[in-house]
């Protein structure tokens, strides 16, 4: 059982949907594919559920006319009559229901966090619709189904915590039968159903997340994310132009490359996947044939598989004279970050244990002045007496790969490399269990410190037919030896 996942881009236009149709074809049955929106279909849905907030029909009637044309482009491309006309019938009246939905935010005057999901929802199931019908069209047994009929969740509107179990109840109802039957589900991903049956949102990251989501319903051999970038790779393209795709990380290793910065899979995503032992392969739509990233849950080895940083941070540093009040100056200072919603991406202790150190993400709170002036008011309360000091504009860069972190001689060679390229150092943190090494720079030095780290731990290994493996066979093999 295969589940794969097909992002905004790769399903951008009707030659896409229709590439992704072709690789569809090429895995086994039973199979399902997880569809995002058309690239550029979910802004227009949201700026359009804004306007009608603000009375603004003209803006409103514009988006949806240009909503509707891209999903029509599409449907013309779909080769038997039959099919294109039961697909433009269906498209219409998702249409229709889209247009009653704006007509209930313009006349509430506001956009409930409620309306914006059932509202945004309309581009993965245009989709669903579009690709199920192509796979008809061109001889595969196919249907869609609506992630709000499966996947359970919340109802928090926006970012939406599953229901694991029960979606593997819902998911034995919806979905199997039709696999069972020899049919492609053609799924929604980004989307779930609240207790009330109501349409919600998954958050960042939730095409990815509902892939694995019926991945672990269903008991999938193998998820694969397909996308537009041809697998993890050893660092960001645009920093380092030597980059390798990283054939193989564990499920830790992965969680930590995202945390710091890149931009393949969310944390959560692979999350119901490590459960159940459930492989996950990252693919590129563009490169079919390229065998992409294997994520499982053990590494392949011991070795740093790719630097990243992580910008536009802050360094808050909180020194405490008397030791008696640490613990005091610690809870007040998690509680005020935690009040304020900002995430703590790192934190560490002076070997005194007076100065305790958090670099975290206050993006759209204020920079130092307001962060500083909230510690402070926190630590009064709190009757500690305590120095609040900040750095704006920090970087985070991480070395990430299993048994790195404890390998004694890493941290050294870390910074000897950092020094040699003349990157100054302003805090680092290392775990022995941890498969990550990361350090504090200046959010200018951060690009340098990449460049640098990736030079000295990560050699480039050029690609050689050898290195490829076949599409089909070999990797379903590959994917039931390690599930």
């Amino acid at each position: 059982m295969i589940v794969m996942k097909f992002g905004g881009t790769s399903v951008g236009d009707a030659a896409r949907v229709h590439q992704v149709a072709t690789i569809i074809e090429t895995q086994p049955n039973p199979r399902a594919a997880v569809v995002s929106a058309a690239s550029g279909v979910t802004n227009m849905l949201l700026d359009a559920a804004r306007a009608a907030a603000v009375d603004g029909a003209e803006l409103v009637a514009k988006l949806v006319a240009g909503i509707r044309a891209r999903h029509h482009d599409i449907a013309a491309a779909i080769g038997d009559d039959q099919e294109r006309a039961a697909a433009v019938a269906a498209l219409d009246q998702l249409h229709a229901a889209l247009v009653d939905a704006l007509s209930d935010v313009d006349c509430a005057g506001e956009l409930s966090p409620r309306n914006a999901d059932r509202i945004v929802a309309t581009g993965e199931k245009a989709m669903s619709i579009l690709l199920a019908a192509i796979l008809r069209s061109r001889g595969v047994p196919a249907v869609h189904v609506w992630a709000d009929r499966v996947i359970a969740t919340d109802n928090r509107y926006g970012n939406a915590r599953p229901d694991r179990a029960l979606t593997r109840e819902l998911a034995a109802q919806e979905v199997r039968p039709h696999l069972n039957a020899g049919q492609t589900v053609v799924f929604t991903g980004f989307i779930g159903r609240a207790p009330d049956g109501s349409t919600t949102t998954l958050g960042r990251g939730g095409s990815d997340y509902s892939a694995t989501l019926l991945g672990a319903a269903l008991d999938a051999d193998e998820v694969q994310i397909w996308t537009d970038v041809p697998g993890v790779l050893s660092a960001d393209p645009r920093q380092v132009p030597d980059v390798r795709v990283v054939s193989g990380i564990s499920y830790d290793e992965a969680q930590e490359l995202a945390h710091f910065g890149a931009k393949v899979l969310h944390p959560r995503t692979i999350r119901p996947a490590v459960s159940l032992g459930i492989p996950v392969r990252i693919l590129s739509t563009f490169l079919p044939d390229e065998p992409g990233t294997l994520v499982t849950r053990d590494a392949p080895e011991e070795s740093v598989k790719a630097v990243t940083a992580l910008n536009n941070l802050l360094l808050l540093t909180i020194d405490v004279p008397e030791l008696e009040d640490l613990a005091a100056a610690s809870a007040a200072v998690f509680g005020a970050l935690h009040g304020d919603r900002i995430e703590v991406v790192a934190a560490s202790q002076a070997s005194s244990r007076r100065r305790m150190t958090y670099v975290v993400d206050a993006t759209g709170h204020g920079g130092c002045a307001r962060v500083k002036q909230r510690m402070a008011a926190a630590l009064e309360a709190a009757d500690v007496d305590a120095e609040v000091g900040c750095e704006e504009d920090v970087a985070l860069v991480a070395a990430v790969g299993a048994g790195v972190a404890a390998a004694p001689q890493t941290l050294s060679q870390f910074l000897s490399v950092l020094g040699r390229a003349g990157v100054p150092v302003l805090s680092t943190n290392q775990q022995h269990s941890n498969v990550a090494l990361t350090v504090a720079v200046l959010g200018r030095d951060a690009t340098r410190a990449v460049l640098a780290l990736h030079d000295a731990f990560i050699r480039p290994q050029p690609a050689s037919s050898r290195s490829r493996r076949p599409r089909r066979s070999d990797m379903l093999a590959e994917s039931l030896r390690v599930g």
